[in-house]
């Protein structure tokens, strides 16, 4: 069986989204695929405008959890859950979070400029930059078949 951390890594390096859960006031799910950026400490970081309904849940609570799953690659089907903590970004922290994020996302000098101009993401800007701080992470483990039918389960992993 293969490494469960080299393939938490993996995953998480090989694929561009990842579905946020947060919850509302009322105490209902809410979900979203974001595009996310890591950075060497597994933070995550995604930018979003401040008034849709994820934005939302996490002023009022930052419990999130989030899944990457792997698609059209070699890990297809298999996934990472991530536990933890999100935040909006203050404006000291939006220089590490923006050159993180525009080092993955960014192909050309002009497009690394544009992700990182933190007035952008300031004031009366309509977007904000978001953290997620995993508190727990599990990857998935190698299915097992119990009558014919596929059963899977999850490790915790440390990143």
């Amino acid at each position: 069986m293969e490494d469960l951390l080299k393939l938490t890594k993996r995953i998480i390096s090989d694929n561009n989204f990842m579905t946020l859960a947060t919850v509302t006031p009322e105490g209902n799910p809410h979900s979203t695929p974001v595009y996310y950026c890591f950075d060497d400490k597994y933070n995550f970081f995604w930018y979003s405008k401040k008034d849709t309904i994820h934005s939302q849940n996490i002023r009022n609570n930052p419990n999130v959890f989030a899944t990457i799953f792997g698609g059209g690659n070699s890990d297809e089907g298999k996934g990472v859950y991530l536990v933890g903590i999100a935040s909006e970004l203050s404006k000291e922290e939006l220089p590490h979070a923006l050159e993180t994020y525009a080092k993955r996302s960014s192909k050309t000098e002009e497009s690394r400029r544009q992700h990182t101009i933190i007035d952008d993401f300031l004031n009366e800007s309509p977007i904000r930059v978001y953290k997620l701080v995993p508190k727990k992470v599990y990857v998935s483990n190698e299915p097992t078949v119990w009558r014919g039918k596929w059963l899977d389960s999850k490790s915790e992993v440390s990143l």
